[in-house]
């Protein structure tokens, strides 16, 4: 992935040995490579236009190497507060794009020094072709159950949509919980795209519906891309027996699944009101 130049370094023959442990710095990007890292025929471009993204893509500063270096060590991006385009300092994360036209990748466990207004990494054998920071996903969960009014023993759907809203791909795979109820048997299909009239994934989520006395586990077995969605579906049967009465299904994403904190929107309803025939 291409950013825009407005400042550059250029390496030529001559080369540049980064000594271990030594911090280099160019315009605001700092890397401190744990073995020798020799740049040769190179350049290092900042740019201060954001990566694309609703609300706010990167912060507006961002890097891009004339060639990917492979680079073992810490690498940090020191920033002004005017460019955090929206973020929320203390959340942000460095990341990576390995190679020209290639999405960036998220890291997780970025240490964020809010006094000196830099946000650092790890690294151990990454390709580095451009690097920024943002802002952590942000999932939601939206459920929806029907029929919303059963009586006797019904068969129904519960579809559960996940949404990306942070235009910030999930750094790792998310974990959503759906609680149980004793009148209550809910099943999974995983070769399912097509449930309660609505499309879904199924076979790139898991479900485990053994292992919590009080909730099925469904997980995803793929990152959830910069604002997408990814669904999955169920299908029960609610035996009501001789009562009558409203259970609410409630689905909730894992605190920090996927690479999110934010953890105020993680959780969705929707109510069956059921009668015994």
């Amino acid at each position: 992935m291409t950013v825009q130049v407005s400042a550059q370094l250029s390496i030529g023959n001559e080369g540049l040995t980064i000594m271990a442990g030594t911090t280099f710095s160019s315009e605001g990007l700092t890397l401190t490579p744990s073995a020798n890292l020799i740049l040769s025929n190179n350049s290092i471009q900042m740019s201060s236009t954001p990566l694309a993204g609703s609300p706010n893509g990167s912060i507006n500063r961002a890097y891009q190497f004339g060639a990917p270096i492979t680079f073992s060590g810490t690498a940090g991006i020191s920033y002004l507060t005017t460019e955090l385009n929206g973020h929320d300092e203390a959340s942000l994360q460095l990341a990576y794009s390995p190679a020209a036209n290639a999405p960036y990748i998220l890291t997780s466990g970025s240490t964020v020094n809010t006094t000196n207004h830099v946000v650092s990494n790890s690294f151990t054998n990454r390709n580095l072709f451009a690097v920024t920071a943002v802002g952590p996903p942000d999932l939601i969960p939206l459920l929806s159950a029907l029929p919303s009014t059963q009586y006797g023993t019904t068969n129904f759907t519960v579809v559960v949509d996940v949404f990306e809203l942070n235009s910030t791909a999930t750094s790792e795979l998310a974990t959503v919980y759906i609680t149980k109820d004793p009148l209550i048997a809910l099943s999974f299909d995983a070769s399912s795209t097509f449930v309660g009239g609505k499309v879904v994934q199924n076979g790139s989520w898991t479900f485990d519906g053994t292992s919590n006395d009080d909730f099925y586990l469904v997980r995803t077995t793929q990152v959830i891309g910069p604002k997408a969605r990814r669904s999955f579906g169920l299908t029960g049967t609610l035996r009501p027996g001789n009562t009558k009465g409203s259970i609410a299904i409630t689905s909730t994403i894992a605190g920090l699944s996927g690479g999110e904190v934010k953890l105020t929107n993680n959780s969705d309803s929707d109510k069956i009101d059921y009668f015994n025939k």
